[in-house]
């Protein structure tokens, strides 16, 4: 993970980092240049504490992340604040991560709707404004961190109203909750599938995190 300065960005940093400003990001704004750039300097830094180096991260066509064969990785950014999570163990082998900045109550109380389900918003209605601004947070982090772990195994998109987190705490950190899917992504991601959910409190950014398996655990996918 690295904070990094807009501001004080300009390209010459490509070179400085030893890095090749990609053709893709010739007409990008300076903002989108800069995460680009903080990204792949977090999972070259978080590669290299796996013993693998390499010099650049290239896109695909698709927009993920063209990972060294071996590596399942995500990367994250989030206004000033960004993070990698790699891993070579053969079980991980979808990873998710995933940093918001934390949401106003007015903010969150406009975007709930939008983010959680009727279940959820049910669960949260007991909730003070500022757990309940925060747990927003979380959701909407958590379901972006599902997404980044699920798609790259299943090549199915889906949406915030395809999963449901349970047992969230917004005033834990570091703290687990659980993520269930309500859709079909795959044969075998079906709707009821249940995931871990790491998050944390980064100061000004929320940071969550999702492993899984190639495959669910059968007696794990209880609605």
């Amino acid at each position: 993970m690295t904070s990094f300065d807009v501001q004080c960005f300009d390209d010459t940093a490509f070179a400085a980092c030893g890095m090749a400003l990609p053709e893709s990001l010739s007409r990008a704004v300076t903002k989108r240049r800069a995460e680009y750039l903080a990204g792949r300097v977090c999972a070259r830094h978080a590669l290299a504490e796996l013993d693998i180096h390499v010099n650049a991260l290239p896109s695909l066509a698709d927009r993920q992340v063209d990972w060294p064969t071996t590596v399942r990785g995500s990367i994250t950014h989030a206004r000033n604040l960004a993070a990698a999570l790699v891993s070579t163990i053969p079980t991980h082998q979808g990873l998710g991560v995933d940093a918001e900045r934390w949401l106003t109550t007015e903010r969150a109380d406009y975007l709930a709707t939008s983010i959680l389900t009727p279940r959820e918003q049910q669960v949260l209605s007991v909730f003070t404004p500022e757990q309940r601004s925060r747990a927003i947070t979380l959701t909407f982090s958590l379901k972006e961190s599902l997404f980044k772990a699920l798609y790259p195994l299943t090549g199915t998109r889906f949406y915030f109203h395809d999963a449901r987190v349970e047992g969230l705490d917004p005033t834990a950190s570091p703290g687990q909750c659980t993520l269930v899917l309500s859709c079909t992504l795959s044969e075998i991601w079906l709707p009821g599938t249940r995931l871990i959910g790491d998050f944390a409190d980064m100061g000004d950014h929320a940071l969550t995190a999702v492993m899984t398996d190639a495959e669910p655990n059968p007696a794990a996918t209880l609605l």
